[in-house]
């Protein structure tokens, strides 16, 4: 036997024991092989039954074990899957508890859009109240500065009236005391002559009369009363027309305000009007939903049952 055909050492001391059995088999003719008995052979096979058989067992072992493992991981499957089945079966009582409060919402959505349009309803009168109020202020203001015109325009013609009438009774008194004067003294000078005998000093003066007197002092007292009355007449017109521009101030005042409540009318009427159409668009969300949506029928209670 070459070197090349050396047997290297048994891994294990169970094989080294056949190692001179392998030794004579690989040193052996073939005669002697050949003519071995048959006890040899029966024995080799009886060792290959019982490799055979202990495969066989070895093999059965594993198949034992491979159902153990496929009902381990049954059971896993099982727990995983109640698990989902209580997960799912809790996510179903939480739709069916917001199922049972839709109802509620509904009814508190069309209770609020009811009040809404209640609100509006009331602001649109108040609306159109503060206009009203409004142009019959602007009315007011109209009439009140059309009458403070009128009056100025009358106090003005009534000042111009009364400064004429004044000179003209200026003029016609003055015009009467010169013709008085003038006759006066046509009479005294009548008198001088007829007299000759009374000094110039006499002759030169005027001679005025009792009645004389009086007239001129009822005339006095006319003009001063007709100028108290004038007076009294102007002040009236006056307060008169102080008391119209208060007025006039207060309506204007009362304009400012009306329009600002109208401004602010104006927008809580806007924030009213967007509030109802998102209330609006929520209700047909509801309505949508509800109508799309089928009655739940929850499922049968999860049992946990166990492979055995």
């Amino acid at each position: 036997m070459s070197s090349e055909d050396e047997l290297l050492p048994a891994p294990t001391e169970a094989i080294a024991a056949f190692e001179p059995f392998v030794h004579w088999l690989l040193s052996a003719p073939v005669d002697d092989l050949t003519s071995l008995p048959e006890e040899v052979f029966s024995s080799f096979e009886a060792e290959d039954d019982d490799c055979r058989r202990q495969l066989n067992a070895e093999n059965a072992a594993k198949q034992e074990r491979t159902p153990f493992e496929s009902v381990c991981k049954a059971r896993f499957a099982l727990a995983e899957a109640e698990g989902e089945l209580e997960a799912s079966w809790d996510q179903l009582s939480c739709a069916r508890r917001e199922w049972s409060t839709l109802d509620e919402k509904l009814l508190t959505l069309k209770d609020e859009r009811n009040e809404n349009e209640q609100h509006i309803a009331l602001l649109e009168r108040r609306i159109i109240k503060l206009l009203q109020d409004r142009d019959l202020a602007i009315a007011e203001t109209y009439t009140t500065e059309k009458q403070i015109q009128d009056a100025e325009f009358f106090k003005a013609k009534q000042q111009q009236r009364r400064q004429q009438e004044e000179e003209e009774q200026r003029k016609d008194r003055v015009a009467s005391a010169l013709r008085k004067l003038l006759l006066r003294r046509s009479s005294t000078e009548n008198s001088s002559n007829s007299s000759g005998g009374e000094s110039p000093t006499a002759s030169s003066s005027p001679k005025y009369t009792e009645k004389d007197v009086q007239r001129l002092n009822t005339e006095l007292a006319d003009s001063k009363v007709s100028a108290a009355v004038a007076k009294a007449e102007r002040d009236e017109r006056r307060h008169a027309m102080r008391r119209a521009e208060r007025r006039c101030v207060e309506l204007k005042l009362a304009l400012a305000q009306a329009r600002a409540e109208e401004d602010d009318l104006q927008v809580s009427l806007q924030q009213l009007t967007s509030a109802r159409r998102s209330s609006v668009d929520h209700l047909q969300q509801i309505s949508l939903f509800t109508s799309s949506s089928l009655p739940l029928q929850p499922p049968a209670a999860p049992k946990a049952r166990m492979l055995g």
